[in-house]
């Protein structure tokens, strides 16, 4: 997902370069990096591994809750080999998701610290790369495939260095028909676009 990586870089650096508090609101967009920590049966095939995501928040009018979409690119190393396999496991598990999720929590843009939780539903496209035949290939299901899933977690959203930003942890699960494929993601990343339609709306009725 070498465009994903490109993307968030990108947005990275567009967020550096604007003001650090500028104009605060209901639309909110960001990117962070972070760890992937496998869990059940994910855990006896690979490694820890690391995140790469977009993000963008959109408030809904007079409540305490958002829509927030996500574009997250997941990578573990493997360690699982075939049974009776001598050669040196190569190659990693990689999960692309797209989610959609209910956030819950303070929408106050003046707040250092802000708490939220969120849940919500993902697309996700699993697939392995730099596998050979005869190692981790050969006993994981590496042939790519689209499932649905979920995820739930907490996070916040703070202020620091005059720069806004958020961190939060999540258990993210792929369905399937034997067993979930889950993990937990923990991210961190800067907010650094923000849109309020009604401080556009007054700025027009002013003129």
């Amino acid at each position: 997902m070498r465009w994903l990586l490109i993307a968030v870089g990108l947005l990275i650096w567009l967020g550096t370069a604007t003001e650090p508090l500028g104009a605060q609101g209901r639309v909110r967009a960001g990117a962070g990096v972070g760890i992937a920590m496998p869990s059940g049966v994910l855990q006896d095939q690979a490694n820890p591994g690391w995140r790469a995501l977009a993000t963008l928040d959109v408030w809904l009018p007079e409540m305490p809750t958002s829509l927030r979409v996500d574009a997250a690119y997941d990578r573990f190393g493997l360690t699982s080999a075939p049974d009776g396999s001598s050669e040196r496991v190569t190659g990693a598990r990689t999960i692309a998701s797209a989610s959609l999720s209910l956030s819950v929590g303070s929408s106050d843009s003046l707040s250092r610290v802000s708490p939220y939780a969120l849940a919500g539903v993902t697309m996700n496209r699993i697939g392995c790369v730099g596998t050979t035949s005869g190692t981790a290939a050969g006993r994981l299901e590496c042939a790519p495939t689209s499932q649905m899933g979920w995820n739930a977690g907490i996070g916040t959203r703070f202020i620091l260095f005059g720069r806004r930003g958020f961190a939060d942890a999540r258990l993210h699960c792929v369905s399937r028909w034997v067993e979930d494929l889950c993990y937990i993601p923990v991210s961190v990343g800067l907010l650094f676009w923000s849109h309020d339609s009604s401080i556009v709306d007054q700025t027009s009725d002013a003129r």
